[in-house]
């Protein structure tokens, strides 16, 4: 299930989503994990700032589809993509946050998860419903769900 992490910048935090499993090649793919990611990328598809390229591949995820996890998979695409666009790991898949930080070490440096940039993506392009992905007129069943409950937990 799709859950709450606060991340850390400096002395501040803010309130991200954070997916329970990888999802993308050779991951679990759970259900509402892949719809939060599925999210992300079409709303990418839309945003001005997206390179015409890239928006051509992530227009072909289609979120509530499930991922099979293979490569000619719409949604692996968009993360390989995703991924030689911003560098970092190349490995096909969204990793779960894994600590607040938001950052791990690559190479001589460190690197944001991918998954920071595509819930940054959604809180853009819904900044006055922000946590309640529930509210976007593209949200999916199983991510509607896991958000809204844990809302109100």
């Amino acid at each position: 299930m799709v859950n709450p992490i606060l991340i850390r910048k400096g002395d501040a935090s803010r309130f991200y989503w954070n997916i329970d499993a990888n999802v993308g090649a050779g991951s679990p793919n759970r259900n509402d994990d892949v719809q939060l990611v599925q999210l992300a990328y079409a709303i990418m598809a839309t945003r001005p700032d997206t390179p015409p390229g890239d928006k051509a591949v992530y227009a072909l995820v289609r979120p509530g589809f499930p991922c099979t996890g293979l490569e000619a998979d719409p949604l692996v695409r968009a993360i390989r993509a995703h991924q030689a666009r911003r560098g970092g790991t190349q490995d096909g898949h969204v990793s779960v946050i894994a600590v607040n930080s938001g950052i791990y070490p690559y190479g001589t440096g460190t690197v944001g998860f991918m998954l920071i940039a595509l819930v940054n993506n959604i809180f853009d392009d819904m900044p006055a419903n922000f946590p309640r992905l529930d509210k976007h007129k593209a949200c999916p069943p199983a991510l509607r769900a896991s958000v809204v409950k844990a809302c109100t937990l």
